[in-house]
């Protein structure tokens, strides 16, 4: 309600009344003919481009994305592939190969402390990971 105020007894006026404003029916069918010429010349110059050109440009195929296994949580982590392990949020891969070589090595995880001893895998990280896997 202040800004209001202020504005409507100002001494000046800083912004334009609607009143001042005049909208005429002809100036509305000027602009559309004027926009749908130019719509109208675009489609034909591209159509003219198209149809003069020498040899059409040719498209590169696409690359096949690689489809993502579907992995379903908990993992068995004493199981779990590098791309299953990939599929926690915060582990990338070279983190799933440290913990699939850990486990090699180690001869499984026994429970969550062998998880942090991965090189790689503090406290935080561990907590999350812990939420996606079961030791079995």
């Amino acid at each position: 309600m202040g800004l209001g105020v202020l504005v409507k007894l100002s001494p000046w006026d800083p912004l334009p009344r609607i009143e001042t404003f005049s909208y005429e029916e002809e100036s509305r069918e000027v602009f559309r003919e004027q926009n749908a010429l130019t719509w109208h010349a675009s489609k034909i110059s591209d159509s003219t481009v198209t149809e003069s050109a020498e040899a059409p440009e040719k498209k590169k195929p696409k690359k096949a994305k690689k489809a993502k296994p579907a992995v379903h949580f908990p993992l068995a982590i004493n199981r779990a592939t590098v791309d299953e392990l990939c599929a926690i949020k915060g582990v990338g891969p070279k983190l799933a190969e440290k913990i699939i070589a850990y486990r090699d090595a180690h001869g499984g995880f026994q429970g969550p402390g062998d998880l942090k001893k991965v090189s790689g895998i503090g406290k935080k990280k561990a907590e999350n990971i812990l939420s996606f896997v079961i030791f079995d």
